[in-house]
């Protein structure tokens, strides 16, 4: 994720004003997306934030979002917007934040629901200058009243500076006292490589995944301590620069996969996504980039993604791969089917997204026949058909969302 602003939305009144429009739909490039009748009028409608185009019938269903808008001067001062609308656009709920907002997501726990939420905080620490996204994150209520504001937990020995926050790209909540952050560290390491010809005093922007339990940390992960990362990275890898903190990962991912209770990860700077065991540790797997452990053809190779998932009863893995500028310029969801023990690929289905280009963040759900995308950086959020590419609705803005949820 790169570093935006959000500029100050004030909702007017919410006003819905239909038109009616001719059907354009590009195709989609890895599925045979069948021909769409050129007569059929869309009705588009507007909250005031996103022109909602609903060309299909869309499944009832609460879609999140946290719109800002990336064309401004960054700054992180300006305060985020937190929007809860039913598959029509209509806002149901809204809230601002004291600084841009990320990753809202919904939770049902014992029976209760719960949202979270990621704030990057103007106040926040940023760690020897370095330019990335910090902050806290929150727990609320069904009506988005906040219970909890979770900041990070120094443990062990670490050389943790007073303040440090969180990374703002994902948190997990398992109870209101269970919960998962990523946050990052700068580190100066003495491990990487000589043949990568580091730097006497260079330093990593080092990913820490945490668990806390009732406010102990029962669990932790340090990317710096596997130096393989350091010679595979495709971006934030001069370790020469004895300067600018390298963030040679950038993991903007978690999730638990439910059958063994591990954690998948996805690391952006390394077109690679991997599964840790939340127990020792250890790699369990890589999957892309250069030491992938699963042969990949062409078409299967991923770059820059987001948001690895599991779908289909936690049988597939699902990416939004949003692709390179250079490299592939467009934007994908993938699904591999994976066999952990014999480390191949089992199945594998891509869809080439018929919008603009994502160039960062991003997120994509299977919901039934269907994928729920979150265009990042490309202003959009899209519910398509995954087999026709027949699109059911589309909301478009001038302002982006990190991610986008529907449940």
């Amino acid at each position: 994720m790169r570093k935006w602003t959000i500029l100050v939305v004030l909702l007017p009144v919410i006003f819905f004003a239909l038109l009616t429009v001719t059907s354009c739909k590009k195709s989609g490039g890895d599925v045979v997306v069948s021909n769409k009748d050129t007569t059929k009028t869309d009705t588009l409608v507007s909250n005031g934030i996103y022109t909602i185009d609903s060309t299909g019938v869309p499944a009832p269903g609460i879609i999140l979002a946290a719109p800002f808008d990336e064309t401004i001067i960054p700054s992180i001062t300006s305060p985020g917007l937190l929007l809860v609308m039913d598959q029509n656009g209509k806002i149901l709920k809204q809230q601002t934040t004291p600084g841009p907002a990320f990753s809202l997501n919904r939770w049902t726990i014992n029976g209760q629901t719960r949202y979270t939420y990621l704030v990057n905080d103007p106040a926040a620490l940023r760690l020897y200058g370095v330019d990335e996204d910090a902050g806290y994150a929150v727990i609320a209520d069904s009506n988005l009243n906040q219970l909890q504001r979770i900041n990070f937990t120094p443990y062990g020995e670490g050389l943790f500076q007073t303040g440090q926050a969180l990374d703002v790209h994902d948190f997990i909540l398992i109870s209101d006292s269970d919960y998962i952050t990523l946050s990052y560290d700068i580190k100066y390491v003495n491990n990487i490589p000589s043949y990568l010809h580091p730097a006497a005093k260079v330093s990593v922007v080092a990913p820490v995944i945490e668990e806390v339990n009732h406010g102990s940390v029962v669990w932790s992960w340090d990317g710096s301590a596997d130096t393989s990362f350091y010679a595979n990275s495709v971006e934030g890898n001069a370790f020469s620069d004895s300067v600018t903190g390298q963030d040679y990962l950038h993991m903007n991912s978690l999730f638990i996969d439910p059958r063994d209770n591990n954690l998948i990860c996805s690391m952006r700077n390394q077109d690679q996504v991997i599964k840790i065991n939340r127990k020792t540790g250890a790699i369990i797997w890589r999957l892309g980039g250069k030491n992938s452990d699963f042969p990949l053809l062409a078409t299967q190779v991923f770059l820059r993604q987001h948001h690895a998932t599991l779908t289909d009863n936690n049988q597939t893995l699902l990416l939004f791969d949003d692709g390179e500028q250079t490299l592939r310029p467009y934007s994908r969801v993938v699904e591999f089917q994976l066999d952990e023990v014999g480390k191949v690929v089992t199945n594998f289905k891509s869809f080439t997204i018929p919008e603009t280009f994502s160039k960062v963040m991003g997120s994509v759900q299977k919901i039934g026949a269907e994928y729920f995308i979150g265009g990042g950086s490309a202003n959009y959020i899209l519910e398509v058909n995954a087999t026709t590419g027949q699109k059911v609705m589309e909301f478009k803005s001038s302002q982006a969302t990190y991610r986008a949820y529907k449940y």
